[in-house]
């Protein structure tokens, strides 16, 4: 999988998805305005996030990658599944249930790959070695990096 980049547009706050290649400018679909990208040495050639190509700062976490609103439909669902199971007065079944639901998220856990965020920004970075100094996410980081302003791009 080629390394990809996910991010809000500046001006009109539209998704956008950008692969690598030799160029540092992307144009959004939707305003058609150009925007310069921080892509440093390490990002295009090593493959290694080190500091955020769209707003150029310096603070991530990593996560799994995985959509969360699926994941929490696969936990209501199993949860249901067993509430109807104990009420049939069934709680062989219900307790299935419940362990099926922890196995296919356990399997989910396993085998979905990590995506690095930027805390400032929230672009998301697919397809990049994971950086040995990022760590999981942490609330205090959040409240610490969160909707910073953007540094001047050179």
């Amino acid at each position: 999988m080629d390394p990809i980049i996910h991010f809000k547009c500046r001006f009109c706050n539209i998704d956008i998805m950008m692969t690598l290649g030799h160029t540092s400018r992307v144009q959004c679909r939707n305003c058609l305005k150009d925007m310069e990208l921080a892509v440093n040495e390490s990002l295009r050639s090593g493959n290694l996030v080190t500091q955020c190509a769209v707003c150029g700062h310096d603070a991530f976490y990593v996560q799994k990658d995985f959509n969360r609103n699926v994941g929490l439909g696969i936990v209501v669902l199993g949860a249901a599944a067993s509430l109807y199971f104990f009420y049939q007065s069934e709680p062989l079944y219900a307790m299935s249930a419940l362990a099926a639901t922890a196995l296919v998220d356990f399997v989910v856990h396993r085998v979905a790959g990590d995506v690095t965020v930027c805390y400032s920004c929230h672009a998301l970075y697919r397809g990049f070695k994971r950086n040995p100094e990022h760590e999981n996410f942490d609330l205090k980081k959040l409240e610490k990096y969160g909707g910073r302003t953007p540094r001047q791009i050179p």
